[in-house]
């Protein structure tokens, strides 16, 4: 009896795993959500943290003119400047510190809703 197999496409829909579904989006408000702690804040200037974009869910993007001199820690005329960060935690590439930390918990998070179905 040969074997028919539903379409990738459907397949992805049905678990909300497609560009835009609720796992997909789930996983972007879940690393958002993780960074914030990592993110640099500065009290009374707390904006970086605050204006971020995540109409794409490919992405999470802090829409501050700051924000990437303070992801890389490079000016634009490419001088490093070594910053004192006043919040604890924080700092550069604060995508990868939240990763390091919550990245494991992120992940069986996601297999659990994967396992049920992307509810």
């Amino acid at each position: 009896m040969p074997l028919k197999l539903k379409p990738n496409s459907v397949i992805k829909t049905q678990l909300g795993i497609q560009a835009g579904g609720r796992v997909q989006k789930y996983f972007q408000n879940r690393c958002y959500k993780a960074m914030d702690r990592f993110v640099p804040y500065r009290p009374g200037e707390g904006d970086l943290r605050n204006i971020v974009d995540l109409s794409n869910p490919n992405y999470i993007v802090y829409e501050m003119p700051y924000a990437r001199y303070q992801y890389f820690g490079v000016r634009e005329d490419g001088t490093h400047v070594v910053q004192n960060y006043t919040t604890p935690g924080t700092g550069t590439y604060w995508d990868k510190r939240m990763w390091s930390v919550e990245g494991g918990q992120i992940v069986k998070e996601i297999q659990h809703l994967m396992d049920n179905g992307g509810i």
